[in-house]
């Protein structure tokens, strides 16, 4: 009797080495994914900025062809409702009418 609890005591969880193993795979694992994902990030925050541009661009347009002159500031877009909202660059900061034609 004796023996089979010594058996079955042995056999409970896993041994510092399986989990040293484990956790060298999780951290190749990692080190291969997060340099995959921060070019993601990158991707989607250029797509996010080219797709503001053109919807500024495309509101500038309609301003100059309705008010048959240019918006002296982004704001104009907005108060006369070509834009809801003026958006914001995807790193948090803001657009200026120097960055369009």
């Amino acid at each position: 009797m004796m023996w089979i609890r010594r058996d079955r005591e042995k056999e409970k969880g896993f041994t510092l080495v399986e989990l040293i193993v484990v956790m060298a795979i999780l951290a190749i694992l990692a080190a291969l994914a997060l340099p995959r994902f921060a070019n993601v990030l990158d991707n989607a925050e250029k797509k996010a900025d080219e797709a503001n541009r053109a919807m500024i661009q495309q509101a500038i347009d309609l301003y100059i062809v309705n008010e048959r002159q240019a918006p002296e500031k982004l704001d104009d877009l907005k108060t006369k409702n070509y834009l809801r909202e003026i958006p914001r660059k995807p790193d948090g900061g803001t657009y200026d009418l120097d960055d369009f034609d």
